[in-house]
């Protein structure tokens, strides 16, 4: 970007009296806008490595050339090197990972965070990072109180996320297997973010993520809710998972794991300060799959020193980019631009009804 042209701009919005909110994609008549993405480094490298990928994107809009572009900071930028400023970047990507809950105990990385959205960064959260924009978990003593010091609060919603509820669809996950596939409802919320996908069904990967709802609390900064999908589903109903007890002979199931997120917010857009924010439950980085069936496991059989998890099993894959969509179109609606509408989420549907279809033919071709 011409440092020249970004000087102006700051300093025409300056004598206009206006804050300075997306400066980088509010100008008009450019004919190129770089959308600066700051991906939070996770301990796990391939979190990041997912958020990274399913951001990164370039498109045109009214003779304009959009393109997020992203780099991996860690707490140290962060903290020490200050690097999380509207100079720098213009949207903060927060994928889920629990790393950033102990990062955020050090009050001067929740001040830099907060500052950072309320002069006018973005911030997007997916699980984890949902959690952590939260006002908290609303819920009786638990591990998750200790959680909910790091929280941010840039977002005035409490999430429904138990430990022995729904946190057990990623404590019992076979990773890259694992994550069921549930849908989620998208209303008419009037945000370009899920614009021509109103009053339909989503398909997307669970993976212990919150159901968010309004927490109410009193803050200025604090902007309106507005609900972008709803969980259509109860995960322990589409994918049900189980406690399991050895009996001296063998593991039995000794209870179900229960959810209930169902008709909770799965996505929401809302602002903070100046900034924009927006926070999801499921995961729209992972590719999804249509069909299937939960496959649960002990890790060492025919052993009592074991313990269970599962996998997603049977189910056709969508492509990897087959929600991208919706975290593509968050980064530039939180840095104040037009967001992309050229996706091939059609084709992919198609493609994958076809699938479904073709296997099943070739399955029962003896009993045709």
């Amino acid at each position: 970007m011409n440092r020249a042209m970004m000087c102006v701009a700051i300093f025409v919005l300056l004598l206009a009296g206006m804050p300075a909110f997306g400066i980088t994609c509010c100008r008009e008549n450019q004919d190129f806008v770089e959308i600066r993405v700051a991906v939070y480094d996770s301990v796990l490298k391939n979190i990041s490595r997912e958020a990274k990928d399913a951001v990164e994107y370039s498109w045109e809009d009214n003779g304009t050339k959009y393109e997020i572009v992203t780099s991996v900071i860690n707490k140290s930028d962060l903290v020490r090197k200050h690097v999380l400023t509207e100079g720098n970047f213009d949207v903060l990507l927060m994928p889920g990972s629990g790393r950033p809950y102990f990062d955020a105990y050090d009050l001067r990385w929740r001040k830099e965070v907060k500052k950072f959205v309320e002069d006018g960064g973005g911030y997007v959260g997916i699980c984890g990072g949902a959690n952590l924009a939260s006002m908290g978990f609303n819920e009786k003593l638990s591990i998750n109180n200790v959680l909910g010091m790091s929280t941010l609060g840039i977002a005035n919603v409490y999430v429904n996320d138990q430990q022995g509820e729904e946190w057990q669809y990623l404590w019992k996950s076979n990773w890259k297997y694992g994550l069921p596939p549930i849908n989620v409802y998208i209303p008419d919320s009037g945000n370009p973010i899920t614009g021509n996908f109103y009053d339909s069904y989503r398909n997307i990967r669970y993976g212990g993520g919150p159901g968010m709802y309004p927490a109410g609390v009193k803050n200025d900064k604090c902007g309106d809710i507005v609900p972008l999908a709803i969980y259509a589903e109860e995960p322990m109903e589409a994918a049900p998972i189980h406690r399991w007890k050895w009996d001296g002979g063998g593991w039995k199931i000794a209870a179900n794991i229960t959810t209930d997120i169902k008709g909770e917010y799965a996505a929401i857009a809302t602002t903070y300060g100046n900034g924009r924010v927006v926070l999801f439950g499921p995961h729209p980085e992972k590719k999804t799959f249509f069909g299937g069936h939960i496959e649960e496991f002990p890790v060492r059989k025919n052993t009592r020193f074991t313990w269970f998890i599962y996998n997603w099993s049977d189910g056709i894959s969508s492509n990897r980019d087959y929600n991208w969509w919706m975290l593509q179109r968050s980064v530039a609606w939180t840095a104040c631009c037009p967001v992309p509408h050229e996706n091939k989420e059609g084709e992919e549907v198609e493609s994958a009804g076809l699938m479904v279809v073709m296997k099943f033919f070739k399955l029962n071709a003896g009993y045709l």
